[in-house]
C-alpha cells in the first residue's frame, strides 16, 4: 500500500501544501497534479490509482488554491509558475510528469516553456492560449454575482459557464450539475476572496509567452463538448508544443474528470508510462501537431 504524507510549505511569504502519495518502486517519473481555480489538491483523488500504481503523485495547493493562503488578483500565474519550480526544489524532485487543468495550464505550461529539463512529459486539459471575450464575459458574470454575495446565482453563473448547452449529450450530465451547484452554491463568506482573486487572475491573464514549448512530450484534451475552453482552442494551445498529441474526450465537456473519470484516468496514466493512444474508443482521432512558425523567437 502507498504511503501518504502533506507538506505544508512557503513560497515568498504565502504558505501553500501539497499531498504526497509514494510508490516505492515506481516506473515513470513523479506525477505532480495541479487542479483547476476551484479545485484542491483532492480532487483528482478519485482518478489517481492507476497513477500511484505506476509513479509517485504529488497533488499540489499552490497559492491561491485549496487550503493555501489566499493570492490577491494582483499575483500572476508567473508567480504561480515560480511557486510550482520552488515546490520541485524543496521536494527534491527531479523530472516529473506534469498534469495541469484548466486554469493551472497557463503555470504547467511556463513550467515547461521555462525549464524543458523539468518535465518529462506534460499533459493539460481545458486548455486555452486566451481567454477570447465570450468566455471571459461569463468569468465576470461569476466574479459579479460573488461581489453582491449571492451564492445561489454564482452557482447558476458557474454551472452556465463550465457545463455545456443542455442538447449536448454528456455523461452523467444530472449527476455533475448537481454536484456542481452543491458545491458553488456553499461558497462562504471566508472563501469569497479566494474565488475572486483566482476568477480575476484568469479573466486578466494576457495568454502565453512567444516561443512555443521545445522538447517535451506533451498531450493536449478536453471534452468534446467543452464550451468553455472550446476544442479549436485546445487546437492553438497544442499547436505552440512541438510534437504534441491532441485529442477529445466523447461525451464530455469542461468537466471530464467528473463525467468521465476512469476514462480520463486511463489516459493520462498512458501517457506517463509512454503506451499507445492509439483506437482508445473514448477518444477522438489523434491529431499530430508541430510549433507554428510565427511563435518561435
Amino acid at each position: 500500500m502507498n504511503t501518504e504524507r502533506v507538506r505544508h510549505l512557503t513560497f515568498d511569504r504565502f504558505g501553500y501544501r501539497c499531498r504526497i502519495v509514494e510508490n516505492a518502486a515506481p516506473v515513470t517519473e513523479p506525477v505532480v497534479v495541479l487542479g483547476g481555480a476551484f479545485q484542491d489538491m483532492y480532487a483528482y483523488q478519485r482518478l489517481e490509482a492507476r497513477w500511484a500504481a505506476s509513479a509517485t503523485v504529488v497533488s499540489v495547493d499552490l497559492p491561491g488554491s485549496g487550503a493555501a493562503d489566499v493570492l490577491p488578483a494582483s499575483y500572476g500565474f508567473d508567480f504561480l509558475t515560480g511557486a510550482l519550480a520552488d515546490l520541485l526544489d524543496q521536494l527534491g524532485l527531479g523530472r516529473v510528469n506534469l498534469f495541469g487543468a484548466s486554469y493551472a495550464v497557463p503555470i504547467a505550461y511556463d513550467l515547461a516553456q521555462e525549464h524543458p529539463e523539468r518535465v518529462a512529459r506534460l499533459a493539460l486539459v481545458g486548455a486555452a492560449p486566451v481567454y477570447p471575450p465570450e468566455q471571459r464575459a461569463a468569468l465576470r458574470a461569476m466574479a459579479h454575482a460573488l461581489e453582491s454575495g449571492d451564492p445561489g446565482a454564482y452557482a447558476r453563473m458557474s454551472i452556465e459557464a463550465l457545463l455545456s448547452p443542455g442538447e449536448r449529450d454528456v455523461h452523467k450530465r444530472a449527476v455533475v450539475t448537481r454536484v456542481l451547484a452543491r458545491t458553488m452554491g456553499s461558497v462562504t463568506r471566508a472563501d469569497i476572496p479566494r474565488h475572486l482573486a483566482s476568477t480575476r487572475r484568469v479573466i486578466e491573464w494576457p495568454g502565453f509567452r512567444p516561443g512555443g514549448v521545445r522538447d517535451v512530450p506533451a498531450l493536449v484534451f478536453t471534452g468534446e463538448h467543452d464550451s468553455l475552453t472550446v476544442p479549436d482552442l485546445g487546437r492553438e494551445v497544442a499547436a505552440t508544443i512541438a510534437g504534441s498529441v491532441f485529442t477529445l474526450i466523447r461525451g464530455a465537456d469542461h468537466l471530464c474528470h467528473l463525467e468521465r473519470p476512469a476514462e480520463m484516468s486511463e489516459l493520462l496514466d498512458r501517457f506517463f508510462t509512454d503506451q499507445p493512444l492509439d483506437g482508445l474508443p473514448y477518444l477522438t482521432g489523434l491529431e499530430h501537431h508541430a510549433r507554428r512558425a510565427s511563435l518561435v523567437p
